[in-house]
């Protein structure tokens, strides 16, 4: 009976592996309604900034900054709706707390916000697992960029990425590792995430990979 039992939970547990195996990663949730038109109102808001229309609302337009700006609001207000909306798929609502934060950070219809866009990047990233929300804030944190310096909370949100899977966050922390920035120095992690990322064929791991004169090629990770 207990072997029975323990063969049971062995096949359960292997499940999700066979299913990716057979079809593949997850694929993200489709854009909601609300969000297509907050998309719809960005790129016309872009248009119109730029003195370019689709004429998609039937008039001929060219740059009109009081047109631009309400379609970014529309945006915005869509984008946030969709953030605060729990209820939906987490990477939906992270999808649109990121898209509202980029908003925030280079003031497209908003007042720049670096402190807002922060908590948005963060929400996203530590509870949507957003990837380019986490890679996107521990930039800013790490350089600065108009926000603060802040190595700890770089090489956190770095370290996530790094968890979820991308070679752009892996190099980011291996960076900081190596370099000692924002926590205990290891050299020893640090360039195997380099070398890691350089062999994912992100070119900036083999750039500081060569920087600080270590091997590109990954040994043993």
């Amino acid at each position: 009976m207990l072997v029975r039992l323990l063969t049971a939970l062995s096949c359960f547990c292997l499940m999700p592996s066979l299913a990716q195996a057979q079809f593949g990663p997850k694929q993200p949730t489709p854009p909601s309604p609300q969000e297509l038109y907050g998309d719809r109102m960005y790129a016309e808001g872009s248009r119109l900034l730029n003195g370019i229309s689709d004429n998609s609302f039937g008039t001929e337009e060219r740059f009109d900054f009081d047109k631009a700006q309400n379609r970014f609001e529309q945006a915005r207000a869509s984008y946030e709706g969709e953030c605060n909306n729990r209820d939906t798929p987490k990477d939906q609502w992270s999808r649109n707390c990121y898209k509202l934060a980029n908003m925030y950070r280079r003031a497209i219809g908003v007042k720049q916000d670096y402190a807002m866009a922060r908590r948005l990047y963060d929400t996203a990233c530590l509870d949507g697992d957003h990837i380019a929300a986490c890679t996107q804030q521990a930039y800013t944190s790490h350089v600065g960029n108009g926000g603060k310096i802040n190595y700890e909370h770089a090489r956190l949100l770095y370290e996530r990425a790094c968890g979820l899977g991308d070679a752009r966050g892996c190099a980011g922390l291996g960076n900081m590792l190596y370099r000692g920035q924002g926590g205990p120095q290891d050299r020893t992690r640090g360039s195997r995430l380099l070398q890691k990322s350089c062999a994912d064929n992100y070119d900036w791991a083999c750039e500081r990979l060569k920087g600080f004169g270590i091997p590109e090629t990954l040994e043993r990770f």
